[in-house]
């Protein structure tokens, strides 16, 4: 089934990569209630990898949604804030109220009030159950990444594209060759030290060549999606000693590449399903934790032993429930709290 026409801005490949990497993600996170039920096989760790998507994603169109009329710091930052805050803090306060009300209900959960306070600042911190740098809702320990990323590029603005692209691009660059000679230090420095930082310069430099008109062409762009999604499970398999930018980041790059030629092309169709479950991807990043630890609670209660095929079905409601609920997230709360606040946010 189609969808309606789409505004000329829009670009499906974008939505639709969202899609697929917000459902890579909800995949990978099954594994740890398949263990808990007693089923601890393999479980393809790539599918992690759904995250690097998102970020080669988050540079790229960073890049070109400012490219033309630059915004203001200022106003680029308010943007943003509008766009990511409130649907994270809401889901924050749920998972909080729960520490406090029904400690004894969250298994990777303890309330620490520094560790809190962090959480809304989208700073990293370490988690006092985990023993990661992760925040009270632990996916949103990409959005701290992300914030990063949105308060440099936004200081770079004013600059001219090609200066701000090799700015913006020599700090992430500097910070990850810093963090690979330098000793590890605090938190803050492991974190935003890490490899991955450098998938947002890459994410820029697709939007520099898609705003300059510089895409491959068709197949060469099919050459490049194609050897991006082959070289992530490939990777995983052979070279589980590389970089994580090595074996998820560049692949993911070459799809973000590749997807958007053939975008710009012409070569994407319009489809309902993945363009909603695009716009919801956010909504379901956030979200699917929350809900894969109902359902497996309330599963392991009906069938405390699961069997192979239980735990089979477990995973498919699972998966089903989880999307089906952030679909719900970004068309009941998301998506009505954002438009209501952009207007007073373009007002100030």
């Amino acid at each position: 089934m189609t969808a309606p026409a789409r505004p000329a801005t829009e670009l499906l490949s974008i939505q639709y990569l969202r899609a697929i990497a917000a459902m890579l993600i909800v995949l990978y996170h099954l594994h740890l209630h398949f263990a808990r039920m007693g089923h601890d096989g393999y479980w393809p760790p790539w599918l992690a990898s759904g995250v690097d998507i998102f970020f080669v994603i988050s540079g790229c169109i960073m890049w070109i949604t400012t490219d033309e009329r630059p915004p203001t710091p200022a106003r680029f930052y308010l943007k943003r804030i509008v766009r990511i805050v409130p649907l994270y803090w809401l889901l924050t306060s749920f998972v909080v109220l729960v520490m406090l009300v029904s400690p004894a209900s969250l298994q990777s959960l303890r309330f620490e009030l520094p560790h809190v306070l962090a959480s809304y600042a989208f700073l990293p911190w370490t988690h006092p159950v985990t023993g990661l740098p992760e925040p009270a809702l632990i996916p949103g320990w990409t959005l701290n990444y992300e914030m990063f990323f949105y308060a440099v590029f936004g200081a770079a603005l004013p600059l001219p594209p090609a200066r701000r692209l090799a700015v913006v691009a020599t700090l992430l660059t500097g910070l990850v060759a810093l963090g690979a000679v330098l000793p590890a230090g605090p938190t803050a420095w492991s974190f935003y030290s890490a490899g991955i930082m450098m998938e947002f310069a890459l994410g820029m430099g697709i939007g520099r060549l898609a705003v300059l008109g510089r895409l491959p062409s068709p197949p060469l762009a099919w050459t490049a999606l194609v050897a991006g999604l082959l070289a992530i499970p490939l990777a995983t398999a052979w070279g589980p000693g590389l970089p994580r930018l090595a074996v998820w980041g560049l692949p993911a790059a070459a799809i973000v590449l590749g997807a958007l030629s053939l975008d710009r092309a012409g070569g994407i169709p319009s489809l309902a399903l993945p363009r909603i479950l695009g716009d919801a991807s956010y909504s379901i990043y956030l979200s699917h934790g929350i809900v894969l630890a109902a359902i497996a609670r309330f599963w392991t209660q009906l069938a405390p032993s699961g069997s192979t095929a239980g735990v089979v079905m477990f995973g498919v409601v699972a998966t089903a429930a989880a999307t089906a609920a952030g679909v719900l997230l970004f068309l009941a709360v998301e998506r009505p709290l954002v438009r209501r606040l952009r207007p007073s946010a373009a007002s100030r």
